[in-house]
């Protein structure tokens, strides 16, 4: 309301410019002409509202959107006309001067009244457009490209949240673009968080913040696209090397070795799960997914090949043959496999893998430092007590099928048997017990006493 009294005000003030005219003065013809210092003060007045007059800027944004500025103009203005009422001599060529360019910055200040009001018709209310640009883009943030793999519903978040930032981010260029030419907002120290109003600098800002909020959208896509193909390759490659493998003597391992099943269930789960975060996120953009469907494809041949060659492996599988049939020896391993503190639970079949006994020997030492000196030269002298160990023992080795303790599942298990003479504190000595034990190949339980 305020701003409407002081357009109105200055709108009759410059209205009232033809009132100035000689018509209101009571011209007396014996009127004295202008001495040299009135002379002087009227060209000095004519020159000061030229110049006044020049300071008004008729293009891009009109200084007349702020009330302050029209407030300074309309108080020149008030004094001009004051100051021109001193001067009745009218016929006088610099009074006319001085009144021709009174009425030319009358029309001028109107003229530009008029483009500010044009101007302020079609912006609306400047300082909530822009508070608003800037809550859309804080409400409607780009969203971080995602961590591959990825669900359906965070792709479909993803996509959603992307184009809702899009849509913010198109119209709020489009508001800016028609804001930054028309409204006039000199720049302030102060800040829009700490309380002051929109400048011409936060439109920069926000300009560029929305452009970089393009900059984001398509390179966030770019990323996640990008990795998404290059972990695919990869996927395509290993799945290619699954499907090469074959059930044979050397590589069965992978087939029916430890926990074969399970790390290539593993291995294929996290396959699809990249897989199908390329298939999601096209699909939820609309685009084509003729790769992530060739890959699935891929993906199920391998998966029916493995079962297939694992089944095969598994008919295949046996003990190895006897080195020996030595019927001590068979004993003794009988006998370790059945105590208690090794718990190695069911087993089948005893195979001897070595032809015979055969006797090792190493020695061990440790030493205890009771004393560390450093000296001034920089050596450093050990003090201490070494204990020396010599470690005699027999040994033998042979494979065994245990039947897992969580399962129904036989694995054929490589054991050494030893029998130390000699050794540490620890070492049991003078009788038969296990050594090192490893799981090897599955085997079914059809094929143990094949």
């Amino acid at each position: 309301m305020r701003l409407f009294f002081i357009l109105f005000g200055l709108v009759l003030a410059f209205s009232s410019v033809s009132h100035v005219a000689p018509a209101q003065i009571v011209i007396a013809a014996w009127q004295a002409p202008l001495v040299s210092g009135q002379r002087v003060q009227v060209k000095k007045l004519a020159k000061n509202i030229s110049e006044v007059r020049a300071d008004i800027k008729t293009s891009g944004p009109s200084e007349f959107q702020s009330p302050a500025n029209i407030a300074k103009f309309q108080k020149r203005f008030t004094q001009f006309k004051t100051a021109l009422m001193r001067y009745p001599q009218v016929n006088d060529p610099d009074v006319i001067e001085a009144r021709k360019q009174f009425n030319d910055l009358a029309k001028a200040l109107t003229d530009e009244l008029k483009r500010a009001r044009q101007q302020q018709a079609k912006l609306g209310d400047v300082q909530q457009a822009l508070a608003q640009i800037e809550a859309n883009a804080r409400k409607y943030p780009v969203p971080k490209p995602l961590l591959i793999p990825f669900d359906e519903q965070q792709a479909k978040t993803w996509v959603a949240a992307a184009s809702s930032a899009r849509t913010v981010a198109e119209h709020n260029q489009k508001q800016l673009a028609f804001i930054a030419p028309l409204a006039y907002l000199p720049d302030n120290r102060g800040t829009v968080q700490g309380g002051a109003p929109y400048d011409s600098g936060d439109v920069r800002r926000l300009t560029s913040w929305n452009s970089q909020m393009f900059k984001d959208l398509a390179a966030g896509y770019r990323a996640m696209a990008a990795q998404l193909e290059r972990q695919n390759k990869s996927v395509e490659e290993n799945l290619n090397l699954r499907l090469a493998l074959q059930p044979l003597a050397d590589d069965e391992y992978r087939f029916i070795g430890k926990d074969a099943e399970a790390k290539m269930q593993e291995a294929m789960d996290r396959d699809l799960a990249i897989i199908q975060s390329a298939l999601f996120l096209e699909t939820a953009l609309e685009r084509p997914t003729d790769r992530a469907q060739s890959l699935i494809s891929l993906w199920q041949r391998t998966k029916g090949d493995f079962a297939a060659k694992r089944k095969q492996a598994l008919d295949k599988s046996r003990l190895p043959k006897a080195r020996s049939r030595d019927k001590n020896r068979l004993k003794i391993a009988k006998a370790i496999l059945q105590a208690p503190k090794y718990e190695f639970g069911p087993f089948g079949r005893i195979v001897l893998t070595s032809d015979k006994i055969i006797t090792r020997e190493r020695k061990s030492s440790e030493i205890k430092l009771d004393d560390v000196e450093f000296k001034l030269s920089g050596d450093v002298t050990l003090s201490g007590t070494e204990t020396s160990w010599t470690y005699k023992w027999q040994e033998f080795t042979f494979a065994v099928p245990l039947q897992e303790t969580d399962s129904k599942d036989w694995y054929i298990w490589w054991i050494t048997a030893k029998k130390f003479s000699s050794g540490g504190a620890q070492t049991p000595i003078g009788r038969w017990v296990s050594g090192a034990a490893s799981r090897g190949n599955q085997i079914l339980a059809e094929n143990i006493n094949k």
